[in-house]
Formats: structure tokens, C-alpha cells, sequence
């Protein structure tokens, strides 16, 4: 278990007690809020794309997996002509879905522990290229969508699948 991502769930559990209107009020402060779920290595370190820390906390994908150790993949993230060299953390399933989805368990008398389960399986990153990134966003239109026809309790992973995006499992 990591500290860090369970005490950001608890926060975001305390925060799913405001009202529906107050969260939504808040969406952009809140639902960014989630993020914290999925930074922090298993030191407690902020991971976020660090080579230090990234490489021990995220899965990669097989493209990606070549390039996880090396420092120049990390760095310059925003050279165009550099795309397939560079990493990029994509959220299995996007953020804002997953923040309105949580307002809604919230809203609906979800427990505390049920919401916490939520959380811990929708708050993932799989780091991907840039290239891949690029797939999904703007070849595919999947940039803060899943895929047609996915529905909350499906395979998270289906952005990822309908992109061509294979995992590495070590």
C-alpha cells in the first residue's frame, strides 16, 4: 500500500461529502485534485514523469518500455519532431470521467470504502509515447473519452486497446 495515494484517496473522500453543486462549483481545483492519486512512487515521492521514481511506479507500454530508462526521454516532452522518443503519463481512463463519476457514487450514498475501491481501480497512469499519446488523442478523438460503447465496470484499459497499445508486464 502507498501512504501517499491512500491519504489523496481519503482527502477525495472527504471531499466527495461537500455537496454535488459545491464539487462541480470546484471541478477544476477537485477533479485536478485526483491526479494525486497516481504521482506519488512508493517512497512517497512525487513521481510525475521523474526518472528517478517513474520507472518504479507506473506500467509502461512496450513502446515506452524501451525508453524508461533513459534520461532524454523524460526531458523536452514538447518537441514535436522528437515525439517518438519522449514519455507521456495517460490516465487509463480520463480524469474527467473519473471525477464525475465520483460525484455521481458520492451523490448516489456510495460508503466511504466503496467509493475508496473506486478510486484506487479508476486512478491509474500507463506511461505511453508521445507518438502513442498522439494516436489516441488525435487519430482516435480519445483525449478525454473511452471508447464507444464502454461503460464503467468494462475493461479500463480499452483506450489503450482500441489505440493498438500494448502493456509491458514485468
Amino acid at each position: 500500500m502507498n501512504p501517499m495515494k491512500e491519504a489523496y484517496i481519503r482527502v477525495a473522500i472527504a471531499m466527495s461529502k461537500a455537496s454535488k453543486e459545491d464539487l462541480l462549483a470546484t471541478k477544476n481545483h477537485s477533479g485536478y485534485f485526483l491526479r494525486g492519486i497516481i504521482d506519488y512512487s512508493p517512497e512517497g515521492k512525487k513521481a510525475n514523469l521523474n526518472l528517478n521514481y517513474a520507472p518504479k511506479t507506473y506500467s509502461y507500454s512496450i513502446a515506452a518500455s524501451e525508453l524508461k530508462h533513459l534520461p532524454s526521454a523524460y526531458k523536452d516532452r514538447q518537441n514535436k519532431p522528437l515525439m517518438a522518443e519522449k514519455l507521456h503519463a495517460e490516465h487509463v481512463i480520463p480524469n474527467n470521467m473519473v471525477f464525475s463519476r465520483l460525484v455521481e457514487l458520492a451523490d448516489s450514498g456510495s460508503s466511504d470504502e466503496e467509493l475508496a475501491s473506486f478510486l484506487r481501480d479508476s486512478c491509474i497512469v500507463v506511461v505511453i509515447t508521445k507518438k502513442e499519446a498522439n494516436i489516441l488523442d488525435s487519430v482516435l478523438g480519445l483525449r478525454k473519452d473511452m471508447p464507444e460503447g464502454w461503460t464503467w465496470g468494462d475493461e479500463p484499459l480499452a483506450r489503450l486497446n482500441a489505440a493498438g497499445i500494448s502493456i509491458e508486464y514485468e
